[in-house]
Parts: C-alpha cells; structure tokens; sequence
C-alpha cells in the first residue's frame, strides 16, 4: 500500500485522538478533559485533578472521598522489599530510582495484574501514589543512608514536600500548595515525548507499570522533563556571574542571556514544540504562586526580563520549565528532584493515556525507510579484512 512520509520528530503529525488533554492550535489554550488547564491549575486540589484525568469528570464529595482515601492508602503501603532493594541503589541522578523503583512495584503486583477495567483503575491510583514515595525514599536512602517513609495521614503534595525536606514536618501551607499546583499544571500536556512511550508501550498490551517505567525513562532526558533542572543551572549560573560583578541578577540578565546567544548557547527555559509565538497558558498561574513566596518579586522581574530579551531576539517565548525552575528553588528543593516532581505529576496522565489506549487498542509500529546498503555477499573472514 501507499506510505505517508512524515516529518522527522513527527513533528505537526495527529497520531490519533485522545478526550484526555490537549491544544486548541488556533487559539493556543490547553484543555484538561474539557476544562481550562489555567482553570484547574488555579482551583481544583491534586486528588480532583487525578479523578479528573482518570474518570473524565470532576469528583462529587463521595467520589472525592474514595480517590483521596485510595491515593493516600496506597502512599503508605509500598512494599517493604521495595524499600529494603533502595537501600542499594546508588545516589546517582534520581530518574533512575522511578524507573527501577516502578519496574520492581510492577514484579510485586504483577500475579494480581489484568486489564479489567476495576484492577486497571485501581493499579493506575497505586502508580501515582506510590511513584514520589519510591523517589524520595531512593534519594534519602542513597545520600545519607536513612528511610524517610510517608505519612498517609497529610495530604500528598504536603507529605510529598515534607518528604523532600528529609521528612521534618511541618510544611507550610502555602508552600505545599503551590507544590500542589505544580503537580497539577504537569499532569498533561497531549502526546509529549513520554506520554507517546507510555501509549506505544500500552499498545503492546504490556503492563501499566513497564509503561510507566518508560514514560519515566523519556522524562529522563535534557531535552524534555530535564528542561526545568537545566533553567535553574544557568539561572544559578548567571546569579553567581552577577554577584562577582556586583550588579543584580535583574541587571545582568540580559547581557548574560546575549552572550550565551552570541556564543550559538541553547537558553533553556525557552521554546516549546507547541506554544512557539504564543505565551505558555501555564505560566500565569505559576507567577502567581512565585509570588506568593519569599524573594517571588524580585524573581519574577528576572523572569520577565529574560523573557523579554528571548522575544526581542529571537521571537522565542518562554516555557512552564523556565518558572517552575524558580517556584522549586523557592520552596528550597535540591535541582535534580525538579524532573522527578515533573513525574510526580505528570504520572496522572501517563495512566489515564495507558487505559484510553488499551481500551480502544491498536499496535503503534511505524514504517521506515530504508537507506543502506543492499546486495552485499557474506565473505569467510580471511578475504574481509585485506585493506
């Protein structure tokens, strides 16, 4: 049959439909099942938006009720042997520790793993709940040798920071809400880069834990849920360059940000596949909780500086990374948790992508293109190698 050649990357390629998430092209807003991403990321709570992507609609007070209870069952019931096999994981960069961690939850559920309907849902609370529990456990366990073990009596974006801060409580209001908002506005965002491996995965009719394992392992890289750590890096960087001149960050900014274009430099926090003339619908929201904490003004006239210069010379606007860099900086988080809070939030999606696929399944295997060599004879090894 007949071949449709498609940009590299896939680039402006529809692979298929999807009622989970998405974006209007024409007006450029995100949808979460149907509401506005800013919307949901201003009011709705984690639970309500895990309900939301799982279910399609928001949650009455029972259903609320049952989601919460569930996710906060599950956050404090991960295995023991899980936490005992962390003990040996090396402090290396954290993504590796969900990876491992979600494969290994797999093998433990693996007798009680179908894909009717009630078990899937039920397996898809467990990943979401258990994954940031797997993360910090692995990180405290690999740097100073001691379990920090959840409580499932908080709610879990305040358990999930008391976590990070070695499990001393406890936290602030204010700062685990603006945790939570985050988790929510990373949730989904269409047919990303992991979210696709997470689908290609399910159309095997693999598991929802070795599709998970492999979202994470997408997440992993620079040049997707890597991209916040690399924002803070560099705003690090200029920070430090700023004080040894003695000017402020807001100042140097922009001649930091030249020079590093001058040097043919990638600026990180800037550019999106999807939101490439238009502002990043997420990004009002996170000013707000960024202002919201200590130093947020003054941070958000550094960000909007940069911004400014990024659309002056190069017509590039910023992304979600390039504020939520900050808001973690904030709230006192280590730089290499950035990308597994990514994940934290944005599991939500990859299993409610997993059951949309499986349920209405069909084996994702592209075509190539050839374009090797052909008719080559084996040679005995004697004649190969005379030069």
């Amino acid at each position: 049959g007949e071949f449709a050649v498609v940009p590299r990357g896939l680039q402006n390629v529809v692979v298929d439909e999807t009622r989970i998430s998405g974006i209007d092209i024409k007006t450029g807003r995100t949808y979460y099942r149907g509401y506005d991403i800013e919307d949901i990321g201003r009011h709705a709570s984690f639970y309500e938006a895990v309900h939301l992507f799982l279910y399609g609609e928001l949650p009455c007070e029972e259903e609320l009720k049952e989601t919460r209870r569930a996710i906060d069952k599950y956050r404090g019931r991960v295995p023991e042997k899980l936490f005992d096999a962390l003990r040996y994981v090396p402090a290396t960069h954290p993504m590796y520790y969900g990876v491992y961690g979600v494969s290994l939850l797999g093998q433990y559920y693996a007798p009680d793993w179908s894909l009717d309907r009630d078990s899937m849902y039920d397996h898809a609370l467990r990943v979401v709940a258990q994954l940031p529990v797997i993360f910090l456990a692995a990180w405290w366990l690999s740097r100073e040798g001691r379990l920090v073990r959840p409580d499932p009596g908080l709610s879990h974006a305040e358990d999930i920071l008391r976590m990070i801060r070695g499990g001393e409580g406890p936290v602030g209001e204010r700062e685990w809400r603006a945790l939570e908002a985050s988790l929510i506005l990373y949730m989904d965002h269409g047919f990303n880069a992991s979210t696709f491996t997470v689908r290609v995965i399910a159309s095997t009719l693999s598991d929802i834990y070795s599709a998970v394992a492999g979202g994470l392992a997408a997440l992993k890289g620079p040049l997707h849920g890597g991209a916040n750590e690399a924002a803070m890096t560099m705003l690090l960087d200029a920070k430090r360059r700023a004080e040894e001149r003695g000017v402020s960050l807001e100042d140097y900014i922009e001649e930091y940000i030249l020079e590093k274009l001058r040097r043919r430099e990638k600026v990180m926090g800037f550019g999106h596949r999807l939101y490439k003339t238009k502002r990043d619908p997420r990004i009002p929201v996170l000013e707000d909780l960024i202002a919201g904490l200590p130093g947020g003004e003054g941070w958000l006239r550094v960000l909007r500086r940069a911004e400014e210069v990024m659309w002056r010379e190069k017509r590039i606007p910023p992304n979600m990374d390039f504020y939520t860099a900050v808001l973690y900086h904030q709230l006192g988080i280590p730089i290499p948790l950035y990308t597994p809070i990514f994940a934290m939030g944005r599991v939500a999606g990859w299993v409610s992508h997993y059951i949309e696929q499986v349920s209405n399944n069909k084996l994702i295997r592209p075509s190539e293109l050839y374009v090797g060599e052909k008719g080559l004879a084996y040679k005995p090894l004697p004649e190969r190698c005379r030069r």
